[in-house]
């Protein structure tokens, strides 16, 4: 089997593979179904010309690539955010996967760690959310689609120390996250936590 044949099946088998979680993925409500129903069709719809196309390569923008975020909550109820220098936007942690990396849950872990300064383990993180969302146009780079696959991590509470991308973190219970202003999908992840019972719902007192 020569190297074409060869990225050709790695492609199509990473493509199988994100089908399957996002199918088995069970959404939180009809905007969020509507995000799945997105990726599906992205997945398995693309047509000949992107089915041989690595769906994590971030050099791929028609329409867009897969990337990996992580909501990372404190044991204690609270919520890891940072403020992303180049969105201007209170965000979970995440981005784009290194070469070789096909797992979205690693990229996750991966950019959780990094961007909070913090010990995520892809080991421990459980598919949470998925959402589509554009990018717009900067530089070099045209406006895109990201294809998000959002993880869930629950670790101990730790002094963070976010990456150059973060130009703050923070730990935020939900009435913190409403008040600084967040998008629509971490609304709507923080709204999950607080239906399991993961993230604190109302401002405590000492």
């Amino acid at each position: 089997m020569d190297t074409v044949d060869s990225d050709l099946d790695r492609a199509n088998d990473i493509r199988a593979e994100l089908l399957v979680l996002a199918r088995g993925h069970r959404p939180f409500d009809e905007v969020e179904r509507a995000h799945q129903m997105a990726i599906i069709d992205w997945l398995s719809l693309a047509g000949p010309d992107l089915a041989d196309q690595n769906p994590f390569d971030r050099n791929a923008f028609q329409p867009g690539h897969a990337t990996g975020s992580c909501m990372v909550l404190g044991s204690d109820g609270r919520a890891a955010l940072i403020f992303h220098r180049n969105l201007k936007l209170w965000v979970q942690p995440g981005g784009h996967a290194e070469p070789g990396e096909f797992d979205p849950g690693a990229v996750a872990a991966r950019e959780a760690s990094e961007e909070l300064g913090v010990d995520v383990s892809a080991s421990a993180v459980e598919l949470f959310d998925l959402d589509v969302h554009r990018i717009a146009a900067r530089g070099d780079t045209p406006a895109h689609t990201h294809y998000d696959f959002r993880y869930l991590a629950v670790i101990d509470p730790v002094d963070l120390a976010p990456s150059t991308d973060a130009a703050e973190a923070r730990w935020l219970t939900r009435p913190e996250i409403a008040a600084i202003g967040v998008d629509a999908g971490v609304r709507r992840m923080a709204n999950k936590a607080v239906a399991r019972g993961l993230l604190q719902s109302t401002v405590t007192t000492s």
